[in-house]
């Protein structure tokens, strides 16, 4: 492998003269990479001198294309408003540099309104422009605006990769020779997020572009960075080409197209696994979503750095991940002042949030007014011989600084690092890396006479959301919205996309909780936002859930025709109303003006449609509707196609499973008809551990075992063969299975919730056939907890109907409880149907296939479990000491090894204090005196997806 030189960093070499070093110094070296399924290894390497080579050629068509020639005196800007590859995007931005241009990179989520006043107060002579018809139409638009002000511009096209990137063009004039470039000279332009149409032009001189250079020669030379979320006009991306030329980092990005490749959390992942990408940087929305999926988590703990940027990520995402041995790392930063925290370290002890300052010298700490913690500061950015702003809005002793806006909280425990806590000013940051000014989108809502003030809210998320105090008593909430959405629509259309407003995203003010005023008279933003803050988790719960509400869709028969009809009609009905009314069957919607937003909101609505009952479509296949269902099928038609297959072939695909378990493989949906599903064959002489299903009869939480596994594991489940009349039943049916799939021993058994009833009934036949049990392992729960019913009279007759009643629906209150814990959107709604179901306030016709088949099999075998244990009662009398003296001695019986796997989160958690000592260990004690009893910190649903748990179970 050719030895990599590292870069002068003494500041001599301008940046241009640094690209034409590694084109010469390091010319095996690559600067990008892309998957690439036809290549040998999986990817294509771009480098240095290639890659300069493309800068050349592309300033060279440029130069070619202007309309007068490059005064580099008095150098032109050129824009760029392109949706296009980022490889090619690159090659834009240092095309132009190159050409002795000025660049300003546009984000594309502007409206055209914003795109004009840009253009206007940067001087925008030339305008790059990509050939999809969103960005011309956006274009052409802005231009007329612009011309209405005597503002005139040059609209032209982008160079294609193939234009760049052909060594054969002959035609082009040499290019003049690199020579030193003036510190103070302006060569990129950036602007801020701005929620109006009029974001900050933030002017990026050569001085400041090199302070993204190292304080020494540095060799990353065998960093491969996954830049494939970083869009290429914000800094995070339009710059990572200069970073990447300081360090020798190699850029992996999407395979070089015409259009932009959207990316979505499995795309960049699969892009990044592809190309042996060792970091990955990206904004924080992408962590959030792999935090919800195991194999997602399992792929990113290869990575050596998994950095985000540009904005705050949620707490239980970074948890999740960081408990999961992902190595998160926080890069912190602002377009006006640079690198602000010490970027690539090790997480803090303290927490994956923290950070440590880059330098003293520039940094002000102010203490925030009132803040008793004395831990809050504002921090200010001071300009120094190390430090240079790309833009001053303050000075401190009279020297320039920059006011981030920023508050950092200190750590109570280590005075040198910090995590950022919230701002000074109203600035919303998103998990996008995008950020919401409200106050003049509030100020446009408040203009409506039915609102008498707002206050909107989104901070860690990837889109805004609005409280609204009405200015009169409200009777009915959504007729109130309808008569305020025309307002709505005004702001939207000034506001750019992440800081768009959906009608399920405007809350309602309580008149019970008023919102708090200052002696001034104006908001108290954090104390509404803290009083309002289950409203707003709940609109956000509720949004990103997709709803089993009955739609418009699907009513009358179900004739090929007709299920044609419904697919155009949903995806027709959802793009027309999200992206646009006029747009055509065959049009492209991301060409149309649809981003990452928009695409997941029509999923949603689409997945809403989906479960209206007359189309038959069970659950699981509408909630694994593909998170990029639309980027891959980006058109009415081609979308409306593959709706049309899911209804037509909804009838053949598995009927259960669970909605919110995104991340079930194939390999266990695909065996719903299998008593025993084979997780993970074991090896040669290893005997399997054997999992019985929970309450609801399914296996799909043992997901995560599956893929963490090192030994064999095997799972039961109930299918339509399962015999449910009775526990006994049951449970013959599974032995018999067992030893059918088995048929000598050693065995491993285990259970979670209910299913330690089963597994502990197997174990007892199995080792009355002579069989040896070598583990059974109990998963917060035992078979003692069929009749712990806390509170019930211990006297009881509880073969009473009364009782019995009683002691069931204290049984179903139970779980609802325990569902509800684990404050998740999909486990509330099952709650609420299994309570209005239990109550005779729901038939089972109006509910879902899913929950049906999981409410039948967690009361009916509730029901019949209670029955087992009460034929073990002690004596005639069935009373609850009885009873439970019963299933002590029948307990006792069990001669293998017992583990009870507690939850600290979980069963004992949803008990009554004074009784969580008594049932410690849900009374196997008082049978085994010898029981082992491991506590996990989790809840009763995510027990099984932790490693500490996976990793004892496989001991025995």
């Amino acid at each position: 492998m050719p030895t990599y030189t590292p870069v002068p960093v003494d500041g001599v070499l301008s940046i241009l003269q640094i690209f034409e070093f590694q084109a010469t110094t390091n010319p095996h070296h690559p600067l990008f990479r892309h998957d690439s399924t036809s290549a040998r290894d999986g990817y294509e390497d771009i480098t240095w001198p290639q890659a300069v080579k493309m800068f050349d050629t592309t300033a060279q068509i440029l130069r070619r294309r202007f309309s007068e020639p490059v005064d580099h005196t008095h150098p032109p800007v050129v824009g760029i408003l392109a949706a296009t590859g980022s490889i090619l995007y690159a090659c834009l931005i240092h095309g132009a540099l190159r050409a002795g241009c000025i660049v300003f990179p546009l984000s594309t989520r502007n409206s055209d309104a914003a795109i004009a006043h840009l253009i206007a107060e940067s001087g925008v002579k030339y305008l790059l422009v990509s050939p999809d018809g969103h960005m011309q139409d956006l274009a052409r638009k802005a231009k007329a605006l612009l011309h209405s002000r005597n503002v005139a511009v040059e609209i032209l096209p982008i160079p294609t990769y193939e234009e760049v990137s052909d060594n054969q063009l002959t035609d082009l004039e040499p290019l003049p020779p690199l020579g030193p470039i003036h510190d103070e000279r302006v060569l990129i332009i950036a602007h801020s997020s701005g929620s109006t149409s009029f974001p900050k032009v933030i002017p990026l001189t050569h001085r400041f572009l090199q302070t993204w250079k190292p304080s020494h020669p540095v060799d990353f030379s065998s960093w491969v960075q996954s830049a494939h979320g970083s869009p290429m006009f914000h800094v995070m991306g339009g710059l990572s080409v200069i970073r990447a030329a300081y360090t020798g980092t190699v850029m992996a990005f999407f395979p070089p197209t015409a259009n932009a490749v959207i990316a979505t959390p499995e795309r960049i992942l699969r892009s990044a696994v592809a190309a042996r990408c060792t970091t990955i940087l990206c904004p924080p929305t992408f962590l959030e979503e792999w935090a919800k999926d195991a194999s997602s988590i399992e792929q990113l703990r290869s990575f050596t750095h998994v950095s985000f940027a540009g904005g705050p990520l949620p707490q239980h995402a970074g948890n999740i991940l960081e408990q999961n041995g992902v190595p998160l790392s926080l890069v912190y930063g602002s377009t006006e002042a640079g690198a602000i925290a010490q970027m690539w370290k090790t997480p803090h002890k303290e927490g994956w949030e923290y950070f440590q300052l880059i330098d003293g010298e520039s940094t002000v700490l102010v203490p925030i007014e009132d803040d008793s913690s004395g831990l809050l500061f504002h921090l200010i950015i001071k300009e120094s011989p190390t430090r240079c702003l790309a833009l001053t809005n303050t000075e401190i002793d009279g020297v320039r600084a920059c006011d981030t806006g920023d508050i950092l909280q200190q750590s109570p425990t280590n005075s040198e690092v910090y995590r950022l806590y919230g701002r000074v000013d109203d600035q919303i940051m998103h998990s996008n890396g995008e950020k919401t000014n409200p106050g003049p989108l509030e100020h446009i809502l408040a203009q409506n006479p039915l609102v008498k003030t707002t206050l909107m809210f989104g901070r860690g998320k990837p889109h805004a959301g609005v409280l609204v105090m009405p200015s009169e008593e409200v009777s009915n909430r959504d007729s109130f919205r309808d008569a305020i959405w025309p307002t709505v629509e005004e702001a939207n259309k000034f506001a750019p996309s992440h800081s768009r407003l959906f009608k399920e995203m405007i809350i309602l003010s309580n008149p019970s909780k008023p919102f708090h005023l200052t002696a001034k008279g104006t908001l108290r933003r954090n104390a509404i936002l803290q009083d309002y803050a289950q409203e707003i988790k709940d609109a956000y719960d509720a949004f990103d859930q997709a709803s089993f509400s009955s739609s418009a869709f699907g009513a009358g028969s179900r004739g090929g025709e007709n299920v044609v009809n419904d697919a155009l009609e949903i995806v027709r009905t959802h793009v027309h109303a999200h992206v646009n009314p006029s747009i055509s069957d065959n049009e492209d919607l991301f060409e149309a003006g649809a981003d990452s937003l928009l695409a997941a909101r029509i999923r949603r609505d689409i997945m809403q449609s989906l479960s209206e009952p007359s189309l038959n479509i069970p659950d699981v296949v509408v909630q694994s509707l593909p998170n990029d269902v639309v980027f891959t099928s980006p058109s009415i038609g081609r979308l409306a196609s593959f709706i049309h297959g899911i209804i037509v072939c909804s009838a053949a695909l598995p009927q259960t499973g669970l909605t919110f378990m995104k991340s079930v493989p194939a390999s266990i949906l695909d065996q719903k008809d299998n008593t025993i599903v084979r997780l993970r064959e074991p090896e040669a002489g290893e005997p399997p551990l054997i999992l019985v299903h929970g309450g609801t009869g399914l296996i799909y939480s043992f997901a995560y075992m599956q893929t963490h596994f090192k030994s064999g594991l095997w799972a039961i489940q109930i299918t339509d063969e399962t015999p449910q009349t009775s526990f006994a039943a049951q449970t013959d049916f599974y032995y018999a299975k067992v030893k059918e799939s088995q048929p000598t021993g050693p065995y491993r058994l285990g259970g979670h919730s209910a299913g330690t009833f089963f597994a502990c009934r197997i174990a007892k036949l199995l080792e009355a056939n002579g069989d040896k049990v070598v583990q059974l392992a109990l998963i917060d729960s035992s078979p003692l907890l069929a009749i712990n019913r806390t509170g019930l009279d211990p006297s009881a007759n509880l073969a009473d109907p009364q009782n019995r009643h009683d002691l069931e629906e204290r049984s179903v209150r139970g779980v609802c409880k325990v569902y509800r814990s684990y404050n998740d959107g999909w486990w509330n709604k099952f709650a609420a149907v299994i309570w209005n179901r239990w109550n005779g306030r729901l038939r089972a016709e109006d509910m879902t296939e899913l929950m049906r088949t999981m409410y039948e099999n967690l009361i009916g075998g509730s029901a019949n479990a209670f029955e087992f244990a009460l034929s073990q009662a002690r004596g005639d009398h069935k009373g609850y000491d009885e009873v439970l003296a019963g299933m002590v001695a029948w307990m006792k019986e069990i001669q293998s090894p017992v583990t009870v796997y507690k939850a600290t989160h979980g069963i004992i958690e949803n008990m009554p204090p004074d009784a969580q000592a008594k049932w410690r260990a849900f009374g196997v004690d008082w049978a085994r005196e010898d029981v082992r009893v491991v506590e996990i910190d989790a809840n009763h649903s995510n027990i099984v997806a932790h490693d500490e748990f996976v990793e004892d179970i496989q001991k025995f």
